[in-house]
């Protein structure tokens, strides 16, 4: 039986580097992926961050992508078995668990979600991984990790890596840290921790 996962994007959205990682993951276990992104489904092919961060602000917006990712989670025929977001679609996960019920997602695993010292009063009530990058710039890795710590379903951790090292349309990817954490997700996926 294979395992529901949802991809949650950057600001990139449909790109060539979320592409690898679902081909990854399906090539490692027995998945289906459904992805979520910014732009509703159509692929983008940005220049740099900058530039992905004006379409972003333009076409959607934070509030909205929490939004969307809510509506996805709680339209969905069968629960997720993993759901994984990425620096804006890490922060709207993180808004949208609160909006969903328990029993529609079982895991959900979130790469430097740098809104998220917006929301530190939300609390997912499934189990939460959430995995920064060395620093952020509009608050301090480890007080954040220490404060979410204090709930019972969440887990936060730093690397020593740039926040985008997952994607390589990201001047922070790293390809060593892309393979350590594909191989944290597809035991995950399939059901190893």
């Amino acid at each position: 039986m294979s395992q529901r996962i949802l991809l949650v994007s950057d600001i990139f959205g449909l790109c060539t580097g979320l592409n690898r990682l679902a081909q990854d993951l399906a090539a490692n276990a027995a998945v289906q992926i459904q992805l979520i992104d910014p732009y509703q489904g159509t692929a983008q092919q940005f220049a740099d961050e900058q530039q992905a961060y004006a379409a972003y602000s333009a076409q959607c917006g934070h509030d909205r992508y929490a939004g969307w990712v809510a509506q996805a989670l709680q339209a969905a025929p069968k629960p997720f078995d993993l759901v994984i977001g990425f620096s804006a679609g890490a922060g709207a996960l993180w808004r949208a668990l609160v909006q969903v019920h328990a029993d529609r997602v079982k895991q959900a695993v979130l790469f430097y979600p740098g809104q998220i010292h917006r929301h530190l009063a939300v609390a997912p009530q499934v189990p939460t991984q959430i995995v920064f990058g060395d620093s952020e710039p509009h608050f301090a890795v480890a007080d954040i990790c220490a404060q979410l710590q204090q709930q019972p379903a969440v887990s936060a951790v730093t690397t020593p890596f740039a926040h985008g090292f997952m994607n390589p349309a990201s001047k922070a990817f790293n390809e060593a840290a892309y393979r350590q954490y594909l191989a944290v997700l597809t035991r995950l996926a399939v059901g190893r921790t």
